[in-house]
């Protein structure tokens, strides 16, 4: 089931190119297929015996897919998107600690570490919502980046866990630092203002972010007796 990962790159380099054109048709094709094939790949790699691990994951991906589709609308769906990013996120934290949290020096310098990048991420995107008179956007814009920490210190955590084969850890870790990454500039760029390398940056960082994560469960998952 290659061709699946194949087509799933090459949609993803076809919207990388119509974010970058700003040809909204080739993007309303693309966007929503680089996830569809990632899913068909993914679940096709699952074993017959449907681990929790990539059933959880396998839901993250499905509700990212729907998140895609619904900021890709036109008109003003972002709100609906947020909510099903945010339960994606929710089922990434749960797929990658089902054998439990990490708690150690190591995992708690982490998790410190990312409270810090994100607690002045979001002074700067409370600051602006309330400057601009968006006060309801707040609560749910804290709620997102909270979860979205939690699943960026999961990621991390997995290097620190014996079942993860040390490649897994590292894509994981590459996967969430890139989804952290894709949606602070997309927070950034609606609430705040433009940033370097715009929408492309965005798109390139998410997509990749989700391939790796997607590699490195899948990777997991063969290791598991």
């Amino acid at each position: 089931m290659t061709i699946l990962l194949v087509a799933c790159l090459g949609f993803a380099l076809l919207n990388w190119i119509a974010v970058a054109i700003d040809h909204r048709r080739l993007e309303y094709v693309a966007k929503p297929a680089t996830l569809l094939f990632l899913i068909l790949w993914f679940g096709t790699r699952l074993p017959s015996s449907q681990p929790a691990l990539g059933m959880w994951f396998l839901i993250g991906l499905m509700l990212s897919m729907a998140g895609d589709v619904f900021l890709m609308l036109p008109g003003n769906h972002f709100l609906k998107g947020l909510v099903a990013f945010l339960l994606a996120h929710v089922a990434y934290i749960v797929a990658l600690n089902l054998t439990g949290l990490v708690i150690s020096t190591t995992s708690l310098l982490i998790a410190l570490a990312i409270i810090l990048v994100a607690g002045v991420i979001m002074q700067h995107l409370v600051t602006s919502l309330r400057t601009s008179g968006r006060t309801s956007m707040i609560a749910p814009v804290i709620a997102y980046a909270v979860v979205g920490s939690l699943t960026f210190w999961s990621a991390a955590n997995t290097t620190l866990r014996p079942d993860w084969p040390p490649l897994a850890g590292f894509l994981a870790v590459l996967g969430g630092a890139l989804f952290f990454s894709s949606d602070t500039a997309i927070a950034w760029t609606r609430f705040v203002g433009p940033h370097p390398g715009g929408r492309l940056f965005e798109m390139i960082a998410y997509h990749l972010a989700q391939i790796s994560l997607s590699i490195a469960v899948l990777m997991t998952i063969s290791t598991i007796p």
